[in-house]
């Protein structure tokens, strides 16, 4: 139904932005990945999916059309959800979570948060020839690192977004700061969290 939004980004998060389309704001969940290289207050276009469950409409955003190829096969695999498909990929990139599915590692898939033994096999076993296919060989979106530099906070949020409680989320996130030595932005946490 939505191909595409074109607008400015009015708000960021770690795992969601608000973008402002002919004085609309359309909330949209996007990878971490995605988030990389939008800046709050610049003209961006996104390409995205519509999602639906239960009733309940949701955006995903991605800043490349191979990204959002990736999560369209991602969500068809059985039991992988719109918090799956996102956690996924913002733990690898597109290029590198194909190369992990063609090469039927599904311990690295079942190392991101909410990815069962079973589920990782699955997407493996059906995602394992597709991905092949797909065109993803592609830069960084806006080729860089994060900008955002984010408190704990931010890092909770997002992690909250992607189906933590949010208790859970504060503990993991203080266990990668003080064990781990983790001393990065929020992309940097949540990533970090993701794989413990």
């Amino acid at each position: 139904m939505y191909d595409h939004l074109l607008g400015e980004i009015v708000e960021k998060h770690a795992s969601r932005i608000v973008v402002r389309c002919a004085g609309v704001g359309y909330d949209v969940r996007i990878s971490l990945n995605s988030a990389t290289g939008l800046k709050v207050g610049t003209t961006q276009k996104l390409f995205t999916i519509l999602n639906v469950v239960d009733g309940m409409p949701s955006l995903l955003g991605f800043s490349t059309q191979p990204e959002r190829e990736l999560a369209r096969r991602l969500l068809a695999v059985t039991n992988v959800g719109p918090a799956i498909a996102l956690a996924l990929l913002s733990v690898y990139t597109p290029a590198d979570l194909a190369k992990r599915i063609s090469a039927d590692d599904d311990a690295a898939l079942k190392a991101v948060k909410g990815v069962g033994q079973k589920t990782a096999e699955r997407i493996c076993l059906e995602l394992r020839e597709v991905v092949t296919k797909l065109d993803l060989g592609m830069p960084t979106a806006a080729g860089g690192t994060a900008s955002i530099t984010a408190d704990d906070d931010d890092a909770i949020a997002a992690l909250v977004t992607l189906g933590f409680k949010e208790s859970d989320a504060r503990n993991k996130v203080d266990k990668a700061r003080k064990q781990q030595g983790i001393d990065g932005d929020t992309e940097t946490i949540v990533k970090a969290v993701l794989q413990m």
